[in-house]
């Protein structure tokens, strides 16, 4: 039986199977992202615009990702996504520790 919070319920999606296997293989690169990989897919999948605690997902500004990505933070994973309204799916960038992941742009001063 199917209620009305399953069908809010998003899902995790890739651009092709290359970019799958590459998200997945950086996920699971560690011990320690491989564990919180798992905590970022309930989590988004639940709602990927907010999270109750603070900071947890940011929208990014100025990043060098599609506008309207956002950061998953978990330490010590990030996550940049891309949310796809119309679908429901999540659409995962980049995975990978706080010095991996490169989001904001660096000013050319």
């Amino acid at each position: 039986m199917q209620t009305d919070l399953d069908e809010t319920k998003w899902e995790i999606d890739y651009q092709d199977e290359d970019h799958e296997r590459e998200i997945i293989e950086k996920a699971y690169s560690t011990t320690e992202l491989k564990e919180k990989w798992g905590r970022f897919v309930e989590d988004v999948t639940q709602n990927p615009y907010f999270h109750p605690k603070h900071q947890r997902i940011v929208k990014l500004k100025d990043s060098t990702y599609p506008k309207g990505s956002r950061r998953y933070r978990n330490d010590p994973i990030r996550v940049v996504y891309y949310p796809e309204g119309k679908t429901k799916k999540v659409y995962p960038l980049d995975v990978g520790t706080a010095t991996d992941i490169r989001y904001k742009k660096r000013s050319s001063k």
